[in-house]
């Protein structure tokens, strides 16, 4: 069996709560799914912004097993 690492980080809208940019975190499982991998793991950590583009980032932590 083999493992792959993958990271995606999103941020937040600077004023409001709004959703993160998911599509991004969809094409990245989808671009390991259609190579066979399979997500066994997927962990989240967020850091508030700083600057002036502000808003939060959600860094998603994915590993992907293949047989």
């Amino acid at each position: 069996m083999q493992y792959k690492t993958s990271q995606v980080v999103l941020k937040e809208k600077f004023i409001g709560h709004d959703a993160k940019n998911l599509s991004e975190l969809d094409a990245e499982l989808n671009r390991w799914a259609q190579q066979g991998w399979v997500l066994s793991t997927m962990t989240t950590t967020t850091a508030g912004g700083t600057g002036l583009g502000g808003g939060d980032r959600t860094v998603f932590t994915l590993v992907f097993m293949h047989e």
